[in-house]
């Protein structure tokens, strides 16, 4: 059984984009647009990962991210945040605890910055669920 990834982001052309990669790369893709995702809404999606988008309006990835990271359901699922700011990825490698506004989330398993360049999404996949 392949292994499931949940896309999170507002722009439908990216989630189509990311989960046509994903497929043809022998994964399973699910989506979730950003209205107002909830850790319940992805814990029925069962991932096995998730790459979640971390600009997104209304409710921010990071927000997110910190949320389902306290959940039983999902605490443990390998996630990779990805974003078009720079800056966001300097904070990521050098101070994810401020970024989070919480030393005591662990950050994430992968970055990615958009445009998404596919051999790293893969290549970052395929070292977190094979």
């Amino acid at each position: 059984m392949p292994k499931k990834i949940l896309i999170i982001d507002d722009e439908p052309d990216i989630r189509a984009y990311l989960a046509a990669a994903l497929e043809d790369a022998g994964y399973e893709a699910a989506t979730l647009e950003n209205e107002q995702p909830t850790v319940d809404s992805m814990a029925r999606k069962a991932p096995d990962l998730i790459i979640l988008d971390i600009m997104m309006p209304g409710r921010s990835g990071i927000s997110l991210y910190r949320e389902l990271r306290g959940d039983p359901r999902l605490g443990d699922t390998p996630v990779v945040l990805f974003s078009g700011m720079q800056v966001t990825r300097e904070m990521l490698e050098t101070d994810f605890a401020s970024l989070a506004g919480d030393d005591q989330v662990p950050p994430p398993q992968g970055f990615l910055e958009k445009p998404v360049n596919l051999a790293a999404m893969k290549s970052i996949v395929k070292r977190l669920v094979g």
